[in-house]
């Protein structure tokens, strides 16, 4: 044996070594639709509709987000303050905004947020799914799934000791800049038989924009299509 194989054999050794307790994708989501409640319970989280509170901290304004899910291409919310009402519908690549007194179709990174609005929001057969897509990172305290679809990219924070997702990070671009939207994810509880997080933190950039509680979720049919 040549002394350059010997040495491609050892380093091979000790990554393998340095690697051996942490899981694939394939490992790491089967362990997270074990820990939400498994395969039968999340696909109640396919299609659902939800009531948060929403406590501002940009203005005195606090409200409701009412939101429809059905996965994996519609999101609609409805947001409620004391002066203003705005429902936002994406179905898949079509988007628009509804501000009551006019009506605007989402185009360019207006889109795009609108399309990490409901990535960060993808279960883990979703994830599942879209495996081919994924790329995973191993950080100390969290495993890291990326996945990018064009010019945005959706990085869920999985915690090593629940396999739950305790934080989301969507990422676009805005003509030269790069803007980032963080949400974290707390208080899970159990809501027939699949794990729901019951609390929301939202940051645009450095700037903390609400939290939100959850006040009532009810699952529903998955239609055959919306659109």
């Amino acid at each position: 044996m040549n002394r350059v194989l010997k040495i491609f054999l050892t380093i091979a050794f000790i990554v393998s070594t340095l690697n051996a307790g942490e899981p694939t994708r394939e490992q790491l989501i089967t362990n997270m639709i074990r820990a939400y409640g498994g395969e039968k319970n999340i696909k109640q989280l396919n299609s659902y509709m939800q009531v948060w509170d929403v406590e501002t901290k940009t203005n005195d304004g606090n409200g409701t987000d009412n939101r429809r899910v059905d996965m994996p291409y519609f999101l609609r919310t409805e947001l409620i303050y004391p002066d203003k009402t705005e429902t936002r519908v994406l179905i898949k690549d079509y988007g628009t905004k509804d501000f009551g007194t006019r009506k605007i179709l989402a185009q360019g990174p207006m889109l795009d947020a609108m399309k990490l609005q409901l990535m960060r929001l993808f279960n883990p057969l979703v994830l599942r799914d879209n495996l081919k897509e994924i790329r995973l990172f191993i950080k100390k305290k969290y495993y890291l799934l990326s996945l990018k679809r064009g010019s945005i990219t959706a990085e869920y924070f999985v915690s090593k000791k629940s396999f739950l997702v305790n934080k989301v990070i969507g990422r676009l671009k805005m003509g030269s800049r790069n803007m980032e939207f963080l949400t974290l994810y707390d208080d899970y509880k159990p809501v027939l038989g699949v794990m729901v997080n019951h609390k929301e933190i939202k940051y645009a950039g450095d700037v903390q924009t609400a939290v939100m509680r959850l006040k009532a979720m009810r699952f529903l049919k998955t239609p055959k299509r919306h659109r």
